[in-house]
C-alpha cells in the first residue's frame, strides 16, 4: 500500500517563519492516512522536539501511536514569497518520503505544482519594466535572483526612506563602476509594525549611514530592512572569499 499525500496540504503547512507558527504531519501506523496539525506555536513544537510529550502521547492534539514529521517555516526575507514558500514545501516533500521509507511507509507526494486552494503555481512573468539595469555599462539582469547570483555585483549602500522605509533602496555597485538600483520592496514586503522611531531618542541612527550594515537594536520598522541589508552584505562578502 502506498500513502498519497496531496502537495496542497503540505503547501499549507509550511508557514513563515514571522507567523511564530509552524506545523506538523501525523502519519496512521499503518502508513494508510495522514492528518496536518496546524498551527502549532513554535515553543511548543520545541517542547514535543525535545521529547517533553503530554502524558496521554497526544502532541498538540495528535492522535495517539501516531508518528508525527515537523513542516520547517520558509524564511521570506529575500525574494519571491510564494516562490520561497513553494520551494520548502518542495523540500518538506522529498524529505518526508525519505524519513517515511525509513519507517517501512511507503509514499508518494501528488500534484506538486498545486497551491492549498488546488490553483496551479506559475512562474511570475517577468516584463521588460522589470529588468535591473547597470547605470554604467548596461548590463540587464531580468530577475532579482539572478542579481544576487552574480559574483560581479557588491552591496554598495543602503539608502534608508525614513518617512516610509518600504521606499528605500539597496544600492550594489558593478565590476564597471556603475550601480544597479533595487527598491527595498523586492526583497520583503512591509512589515506590520509600522512604527517608526528614526529622530527619536529610541533609534541609534544607523539608518543615516548608508554605508553601514549593521543590524539596528530598535523595534522599529526600519530593523527588518536592515536585517535583510546585512545577510545580503554577509552572503557576498563569503562569496568573495571563496573565490
Amino acid at each position: 500500500m502506498t500513502l498519497r499525500i496531496k502537495f496542497r496540504d503540505i503547501f499549507r503547512a509550511t508557514l513563515s517563519f514571522r507567523t511564530g507558527n509552524e506545523s506538523w504531519i501525523g502519519i496512521a501506523p499503518d502508513g494508510g492516512s495522514y492528518h496536518i496539525v496546524s498551527p502549532v506555536d513554535t515553543q511548543i513544537s520545541k517542547g514535543v522536539m525535545a521529547c517533553n510529550r503530554p502524558s496521554d502521547g497526544t502532541p498538540f492534539g495528535g492522535y495517539k501511536g501516531w508518528v508525527y514529521f515537523r513542516v520547517p517555516p520558509f524564511f521570506e526575507d529575500v525574494g519571491d514569497v510564494e516562490t520561497a514558500r513553494k520551494e520548502q514545501a518542495l523540500r518538506v516533500s522529498a524529505e518526508l518520503v525519505d524519513k517515511l521509507e525509513r519507517f517501512g511507509i511507503q509514499a508518494i507526494v501528488e500534484d506538486t505544482d498545486q497551491t492549498s486552494d488546488g490553483s496551479t503555481i506559475e512562474p511570475k512573468k517577468e516584463s521588460p519594466e522589470d529588468a535591473l539595469l547597470c547605470s554604467k555599462c548596461g548590463k540587464t539582469w531580468n530577475k532579482l535572483s539572478a542579481c544576487l547570483r552574480d559574483e560581479d555585483l557588491s552591496l554598495l549602500a543602503y539608502r534608508a526612506c525614513i518617512n516610509d522605509f518600504s521606499k528605500g533602496i539597496y544600492v550594489f555597485e558593478h565590476k564597471c563602476g556603475g550601480s544597479v538600483n533595487i527598491p527595498v520592496s523586492s526583497f520583503i514586503r512591509k512589515p506590520l509594525n509600522n512604527r517608526i522611531l528614526a529622530g527619536l531618542q529610541a533609534c541609534p541612527g544607523l539608518c543615516y549611514y548608508e554605508h553601514l550594515f549593521q543590524e539596528c537594536p530598535a523595534y522599529c520598522e526600519g530593523s527588518c530592512y536592515r536585517h535583510v541589508a546585512r545577510k545580503i552584505y554577509q552572503r557576498r562578502k563569503s562569496c568573495t572569499k571563496r573565490i
